[in-house]
């Protein structure tokens, strides 16, 4: 008996021992950052009371944020944001969230944390204002500590004031579109952005990183402590720790310096991406009172005058897009997993660059590039105070209320929270401070632009700051080209066409490509007499020959274009990165852009944009796409255009192009070789094929060998219905989405090129229909509900989960068409 109770004693005291251990050592962390997107209530409309508690918003809009409020439209031709801003709706809204918190909370620190709200939001927290953000597309945060109850219901609201359009030259959305936390802290506690990592040298197998801390104390009392940082391995070893001995008064905050070094560091490349993870520690006594965990990438990289960008001492070039923060069908609403979608794509054509046009991006998408392998131009602005000197006329600002309105005010300290914000993200490469600013044909733009980059590097000196000029002669004679650390040429107004000469004439400089060609492409649409967009006498038009001496296909709407890379603003795809990849002092270029996006429609009502991407809207690749893939990817493929259904055309030459990265392409029509081309010193080949219904098919040949095929058919009368997802099982919550792309068959499973049936979709279990889109660009569906007609044979459906788990079953019909199904499980 004595022999058992001893035992038992000796368990409780380990036991003890152990909780002991567990509570000093602290792996539960003080520091909470809660997720804050669920449960809000919406409604469009001003409501000068709605800021107090006891406001009544029982009728209000249950939602989530991210939300986008313009997206739902209507779209109108009278709406004030007009071509430029997709005819979409703006005006005044309102968001309000009840919350309660535990009492033991009290002695917390207690902030929200907004990642965009586009614009001029206001916040109240239980009936206290607590400031305005005019910038829509930055990050902000307001301490809620003095204004909390921690007894009952707390209440924070949100005025969102897109009233006054155009407020940009694109769609922007309206409302909270950018994900929400609430951040509790201790009193004393790690600073907002106060961690700083940056790698100070690469040599002898080791790196040595250097930790800048800010910490603050807001107790009553002075506070002694231990800073510990930790860095940890992608698979969660520890590597190197480096401890500092503190104390710090009350009401006051510092900032601690360490050096810690890494042993035989893995590189983050686009290649392999790797990430180690920081974790900064304050440790009172044995207790753990603040943690931060940081994501870090080891690399080195440099732009040079003569051999143009380098990482990791390998000479490379930027193979990147611009593209806008919509997400399409979804508008401005971020969604995480739409977004990866869209980077995975990118990704599978080569692309290993992404520029942020024209603004602050959203933190998930550098969370996404560090982790996917893309370098990232991260962006500020489209616009300062200047207008363009065009003539005599005097133009107010690019949009009528845009940011040129908030600059002077708010300029620096929009850049400083990007800066701070963002400097942590091993994808980023540059900075850039604007995009075709009309103060950089002024010396005093030059004198902001001076004064912009001592507040970059004021936060961050590690990486060089560009921007992306269009007035490149301009820029020259003001000196704001040359007061750049890379000067980025815009090649939509003519700049790339001054390659050459800069660099002769400024030999020093460093060039990089921001933003070319801007060409257009719409998919499944063809003319094989090339078009241009009107040329500009400072900078001309490098022609792209005819691919026939007579039309062959006949007229296409004014809202669609060519997918033959002959549709252009001054210079093709293929004749923008020949130069980009043949100039040695070329650092790559940016192609305007990746994916379509919304506003800046040419031909005005209907269309809600124009074709300037890769990649249309639904994600669905154009024929460009496979252009880019053969110059920027090393894996065979081959690729050919136009799509093989062209009945009443027997006998008529149609031109038939292949994009390939093979030695050559041999064509077949029906079995029957049409010869063999080279791909040596040629970015695309055409052969002349006299049209016949049946198969044609592209083989890429590598010594001598098949190492890629592609096979188009044509297509008989559309019959059924084929449904795709892009992934089998999603995960519940309500926040996770499955891409279902929709394409229109014939009776033998061929693709229907020209189909444009109407579709019906229902969904059962634990989802509901996010969107639908078809890539048209004129088009005046609806993105919302569940009815959308195929566009040359596709169109997608985004489903979004329930907050339970459950099978997930959509259904696809279409009067005179064999329907489908497809299921899902949610997670």
């Amino acid at each position: 008996m004595k022999k058992l109770l001893l035992i038992v004693l000796l368990l409780v005291n380990a036991f003890a021992v152990v909780s002991c251990a567990e509570g000093n050592t602290s792996n539960e962390v003080p520091r909470e950052k809660i997720n804050f997107d669920e449960d809000w209530k919406f409604s469009k409309g001003d409501f000068p009371t709605a800021s107090k508690n006891e406001f009544d918003d029982a009728s209000w809009e249950q939602l989530d944020v991210p939300h986008d409020w313009s997206i739902k439209g209507p779209f109108l031709k009278t709406n004030p944001a007009g071509n430029v801003g997709a005819y979409a709706p703006g005006g005044i809204g309102w968001y309000r969230k009840s919350f309660t918190l535990d009492k033991s909370d009290a002695n917390s620190k207690i902030g929200i944390e907004f990642g965009g709200v586009y614009m001029n939001s206001e916040v109240w927290i239980n009936g206290h204002y607590l400031g305005i953000r005019p910038f829509g597309y930055i990050s902000f945060n307001y301490d809620l500590t003095p204004h909390l109850n921690f007894e009952g219901e707390n209440i924070i609201s949100v005025r969102v004031n897109n009233s006054k359009e155009p407020s940009a030259r694109w769609f922007t959305g309206s409302g909270i579109y950018r994900h929400v936390w609430l951040v509790k802290t201790e009193k004393l506690h790690i600073d907002r952005y106060g961690v700083y990592v940056t790698t100070k040298s690469i040599k002898n197998n080791e790196a040595v990183i250097e930790l800048k801390t800010a910490i603050k104390n807001e107790e009553a009392e002075s506070k002694a402590y231990r800073l510990v940082n930790e860095i940890y391995s992608s698979d969660n070893v520890l590597l190197s720790t480096e401890e500092t001995t503190a104390k710090l008064d009350s009401s006051k905050e510092e900032n601690i310096v360490q050096n810690i070094t890494v042993s035989n560091p893995e590189l983050w490349s686009p290649e392999s991406p790797y990430l180690y993870k920081v974790k900064t520690k304050i440790m009172v006594g044995n207790t753990l009172v603040d943690q931060v965990e940081t994501n870090m990438g080891v690399r080195d990289f440099s732009f040079s005058a003569d051999n143009g960008f380098t990482l990791n001492g390998k000479n490379i070039k930027l193979k990147g897009v611009n593209n806008h923060a919509d997400l399409g069908a979804l508008g401005a609403a971020i969604n995480d997993r739409v977004l990866e979608r869209r980077l995975e794509i990118l990704k599978e054509m080569g692309c290993n660059a992404i520029r942020t046009a024209h603004n602050p991006p959203s933190a998930t998408l550098l969370d996404l590039c560090d982790k996917m392998g893309f370098m990232v131009m991260d962006e500020a602005f489209d616009e300062w105070i200047e207008s363009w000197p065009f003539g005599n006329k005097v133009k107010e600002g690019k949009a009528k209320y845009g940011y040129h309105l908030y600059f002077d005010e708010w300029a620096e300290k929009d850049l400083t929270e990007l800066i701070k914000r963002d400097r942590n993200h091993p994808s980023i490469i540059l900075w850039s401070v604007g995009n075709e600013i009309p103060d950089a044909c002024f010396e005093e733009g030059t004198v902001r632009l001076k004064r912009l980059m001592s507040v970059v590097r004021e936060h961050d000196n590690t990486r060089p700051i560009t921007c992306g000029i269009t007035h490149m002669h301009l820029a020259n004679e003001s000196g704001f080209a040359s007061a750049l650390d890379v000067t980025g040429y815009n090649g939509g107004g003519g700049s790339v066409f001054m390659y050459e000469k800069d660099h002769e004439t400024y030999p020093e400089r460093k060039f990089i490509a921001t933003e070319v060609p801007h060409t257009f492409q719409t998919r499944g649409e063809y003319q094989s007499q090339s078009w241009y967009r009107g040329a500009n006498p400072l900078g001309g038009i490098m022609k792209v020959p005819n691919l026939s001496e007579e039309e062959v296909f006949g007229d296409i709407s004014k809202y669609y274009s060519s997918s033959y890379d002959n549709s252009i603003v001054r210079i093709s795809a293929r004749d923008s990165w020949k130069m980009t990849r043949d100039f040695s002092f070329m650092s790559g270029e940016f192609r305007w852009t990746g994916f379509d996006y919304l506003g800046e429609s040419m031909f005005g009502w209907p269309a809600k944009l124009f074709n300037f991407g890769v990649i249309d809207m639904c994600g669905f690749p154009k024929d460009s796409y496979y252009f880019y893939q053969s110059q920027w990817t090393e894996e065979p493929m081959v690729h050919i255009l136009p799509h093989w259904n062209w009945k009443g055309k027997e006998g008529v030459k149609i031109p038939v192009v292949a994009y390939s990265n093979c030695d050559s392409v041999e064509l077949f029509l029906n079995g029957e070789s049409l010869g063999v081309q080279s791909m040596k010193d040629t970015m695309d080949v055409v052969w002349q094929v006299p049209y016949k219904a049946g198969i044609l098919e592209a083989k890429g040949i590598n010594n001598g060998k098949v190492v890629a095929e592609k096979k188009i058919e044509t297509a008989g009368d559309a019959n059924k219905i084929e449904l795709l997802v892009d992934r089998d099982v999603i995960n519940a919550g309500g926040a996770d989405v499955v891409h279902v792309e929709v394409n229109i068959l014939d009776a033998e499973g061929r693709f229907v090129p020209k189909a444009l049936n109407d579709i019906t979709f229902n969904v059962e279990g634990e989802a509901t229909i996010l969107a639908v889109d078809n890539g048209d660009p004129k088009s005046e569906e609806s993105f919302v509900g569940n009815k959308r007609s195929a566009f040359n044979g596709k169109c997608l459906v985004i489903l979004k989960t329930t907050k339970k788990a459950g099978d997930i079953k959509l259904t696809a019909s279409s009067d005179g068409l064999v329907g489908a199904t497809v299921q899902v499980s949610s997670k």
